[in-house]
């Protein structure tokens, strides 16, 4: 495995996404490439930053049952 496709699998590694094959392939190219490696770690942490600071909020119930009405009128 190359860089560019390892890059490309560790945002679905940090969401735990990935088919045990891929994850095998992902963690043998960081066992053997630091770059890769640290650019990982950079990139769990972040994630874990966002996912502490991100506030949810609940839409109200009334617009919840609006967007569904005007999602089943252009449907049909």
């Amino acid at each position: 495995m190359n860089c560019n496709k390892a890059k490309v699998l560790m945002s679905a590694a940090i969401d735990e996404e990935l088919t045990s094959k891929e994850e095998a392939e992902l963690n043998q190219h960081l066992a053997m490439c630091p770059e890769c490696r640290a650019y990982f770690q950079d990139a769990k942490k972040t994630k874990i930053i966002i996912k502490e600071r991100i506030v949810r909020v609940k839409a109200p119930q009334n617009l919840v049952e609006s967007i569904v009405r005007m999602t089943n009128i252009t449907s049909t």
